[in-house]
């Protein structure tokens, strides 16, 4: 499950590009909080993509309920995951020499790969963002 999740931060992470400050877009801080049936959500990460498809797509983590990153101003459509380990069932690894625990996107596709959620960044100070998501 924990190579999964570093699977899938990483290849989010190349979404994010590279080089100096100078280079892109300003940034500005987003953090808030994930609670899951009223509980925080103990691990996750959530996406910030373009609606439109333009701008760059941000990714963060979210441990203990609370998450942080830096994005562009502007409107983002917003995905939750949350993945955990399948209890007693077996998939081959990705090396394909073994065998690993089986996963699951334990989440409502209504807060990630069909999410409705959206936020608006900008400069006019807080942008502090919390979702209350139901199982």
């Amino acid at each position: 499950m924990r190579k999964s999740l570093l699977c899938l931060a990483l290849a989010v992470s190349g979404l994010v590009g590279c080089g100096s400050s100078s280079d892109g877009p300003e940034l500005i801080s987003v953090s808030g909080q994930v609670m899951l049936d009223g509980q925080p959500l103990q691990s996750g990460s959530i996406l910030f993509k373009d609606p439109e498809g333009k701008a760059r797509s941000y990714f963060a983590t979210i441990e203990d309920g609370t998450y942080e990153t830096r994005i562009e101003t502007g409107k983002r459509r917003v995905e939750v995951s949350a993945i955990r380990s399948v209890p007693g069932k077996m998939v081959p690894n990705a090396e394909g020499d073994g065998m690993e625990p089986a996963s699951e996107q334990y989440l409502p596709a209504e807060y990630n790969k069909l999410s409705t959620l959206e936020i608006e960044v900008d400069h006019s100070g807080e942008n502090d963002f919390d979702f209350e998501l139901n199982s």
